[in-house]
């Protein structure tokens, strides 16, 4: 298993291979950190001025306190 931390301007909902994982932040608005499986996974937020529209990333080798960053950006 490993960790991943999903940033973005705002709040959006989270999916990884098109499966809901709530948010990208807690009630107080920090970043949450995901438990994924590891591999090739393929990151994607709700909403339509996200770029890029989707992302793929390989989960390995992470660690709660050095999770992997998927960045996203808002158009």
């Amino acid at each position: 298993m490993g960790w991943v931390i999903v940033e973005f301007p705002g709040s959006r909902e989270v999916f990884v291979d098109d499966k809901t994982q709530g948010s990208n932040r807690d009630v107080d608005g920090y970043y949450r950190t995901l438990l994924v499986e590891d591999g090739l996974h393929t990151f994607r937020l709700s909403g339509t001025d996200v770029a890029p529209p989707f992302q793929d990333a390989r989960v390995k080798n992470t660690g709660i306190l050095h999770p992997l960053r998927v960045v996203f950006t808002q158009v």
